[in-house]
């Protein structure tokens, strides 16, 4: 499924809670809540099998972007960071294959974002989505330039890491809009650089939107496409 079809399935899943939405006249078969619940991405998951998109592993969610959704406020504004992609294995060709920002994995993965708010509390049948925002790169230049900007950016502060002779470890950086960090649990995975010939981390790593960049999607600051 491409993003643009899924935009008229949208406006009946928003402010609906998840109770409700399970039961949805889309589906052919009512969302067992129960097996998702637990899941760190419950609601991005849920939110697949609305859309009736095949859960799997594919690069990508939709056949031409990518689906995130983010906790937030009941006004839209976001309350944690949004996961891009791991680093681990792609340590190096992101940081070390001297590749443009268009050309690395992590650009394909925000190339074209379909980014849906999700109001959470205790109880998971009690979360709704609030409406959708669709931003496509190759028609947000601004927005591609400050991206680049972050990514060269971090990268400048990867290799400064990587040469500081009483550490050596990657710890987290940031740009204005990404940022890398830990992202893993036990049991821990470290990163191994081929090019350096050592471990660089003992945990995983990611690349994230910062609340920042969220926020200014809600205020407009960011031109976006509101699905409603």
């Amino acid at each position: 499924m491409k993003i643009e079809e899924a935009f008229p399935m949208l406006p009946s899943l928003y402010n609906i809670k998840f109770g409700i939405l399970k039961n949805h006249p889309n589906l052919k078969d009512p969302i067992d809540l129960t097996k998702l619940k637990g899941n760190k991405g419950f609601a991005g998951q849920f939110l697949e099998k609305l859309l009736l998109l095949n859960l799997s592993n594919s690069a990508l969610d939709f056949e031409n972007g990518e689906l995130k959704t983010n906790k937030s406020k009941p006004d839209g504004s976001p309350m944690e960071t949004m996961a891009i992609t791991q680093i681990g294995t792609q340590f190096d060709d992101l940081f070390y294959n001297e590749k443009t920002f268009h050309e690395t994995h992590l650009y394909r993965k925000i190339e074209s974002i379909l980014y849906v708010p999700a109001v959470k509390g205790a109880n998971e049948e009690d979360w709704y989505f609030l409406p959708a925002h669709y931003l496509d790169l190759k028609d947000n230049a601004a927005l591609k330039k400050i991206l680049d900007n972050d990514f060269e950016t971090i990268k400048s502060k990867v290799h400064a890491m990587m040469d500081d002779p009483n550490d050596g470890m990657l710890h987290t950086a940031n740009g204005q809009y990404m940022q890398i960090r830990t992202k893993d649990s036990k049991p821990y995975s470290s990163i191994y650089s081929n090019k350096l010939k050592r471990y660089v981390s003992n945990k995983g790593f990611a690349f994230y939107f910062k609340k920042e960049f969220m926020q200014a999607i809600q205020d407009g600051v960011l031109p976006s496409q509101k699905i409603i």
